[in-house]
């Protein structure tokens, strides 16, 4: 086993895999043969909340817990003496049909874990009414307790040199998911109104952490905007029946393509900027024997 980066999400990341799609992970994967492995926890129709029911399956056990003290030393640098959501969570006997309790869900005879991406807050942001919804304030809480597991000397899966990337959530393309509603017969959970603020989230939680964070959603926002206003100046009008969102979304939520190859390119960016140490390198290529012309 290679070091692995782990990406931890929704059906986002669960669809990243995808080398049909030009899924970012297949890219990074490639991109890190012989480097790093790069391992999808992906969970189509998870939220942050649903999500932490199985963390504990998807990273990886560093050691024993440790006794020092009652006082995490994570809440003490987030100035607070609650410990509430460092706390781990009852598991719900459902879950089980969620994902299955394992043993064997991340490999251990694995190396260092160096990059864990951590990519919520599509399903999170779903109107209020709907079951994938959840609570901001609960989202913001989730993510922080995805970042404990990792930064605090008590949990078992302490790992104080794995660097840590939060991606914010996409825009929605209203127009595409009312569409693809009205065609399923079923009201739309989705609002780009929503996804904006749990966006915002995510890039609070990532400072307050000091972990960088990929702006997925501004950086479509922006390319939408500019499309819409480029077609709006060459009188296509066809062009933006969906705002722009249709060059980057397949159905309002999910990335296409380019949608992927975008993503991939703000990783890998984010990465170099901050952790060069762990930019992917070319594998050396294999001395080939040399073959005598004598027989």
């Amino acid at each position: 086993m290679y070091d692995v980066l782990l990406a931890f999400g929704d059906s986002i990341t669960q669809y990243a895999g995808d080398p049909e799609n030009q899924g970012y992970l297949a890219y990074l994967s490639r991109l890190y043969q012989r480097q790093m492995d790069v391992l999808n926890r992906g969970f189509s129709g998870f939220n942050t909340t649903s999500a932490r029911e199985i963390v504990s399956q998807v990273l990886p056990v560093t050691k024993q817990p440790s006794k020092y003290g009652l006082l995490s030393p994570l809440a003490r640098w987030f100035g607070s003496t609650d410990t509430s959501f460092f706390t781990l969570p009852s598991v719900n006997k459902d879950s089980e049909t969620i994902w299955p309790e394992r043993d064997d869900a991340f490999p251990q005879n694995s190396r260092a874990l160096r990059i864990c991406i951590f990519f919520f807050g599509t399903n999170d942001a779903t109107i209020s009414s709907w079951h994938q919804h959840t609570p901001i304030e609960k989202f913001r809480e989730n993510l922080l307790y995805f970042v404990s597991l990792l930064r605090d000397p008590n949990s078992k899966h302490y790992s104080p040199s794995t660097k840590i990337l939060f991606i914010t959530p996409p825009p929605v393309g209203d127009r595409m998911v009312k569409e693809k509603a009205k065609i399923e017969g079923r009201w739309p959970f989705n609002r780009n109104s929503l996804a904006r603020q749990y966006a915002q989230v995510v890039r609070e939680v990532a400072s307050k952490v000091n972990a960088p964070y990929v702006d997925l959603y501004a950086k479509i926002e922006a390319l939408a905007k500019r499309d819409r206003e480029n077609a709006t100046a060459n009188n296509e009008g066809n062009a933006v029946d969906f705002e722009g969102y249709d060059n980057y979304l397949v159905d309002g939520i999910h990335l296409n393509r380019l949608g992927n190859r975008l993503l991939y390119g703000m990783v890998l960016l984010t990465i170099r900027k901050n952790w060069p140490e762990l930019e992917p390198f070319a594998p050396p290529r294999a001395k080939m024997p040399t073959v005598s012309s004598e027989h």
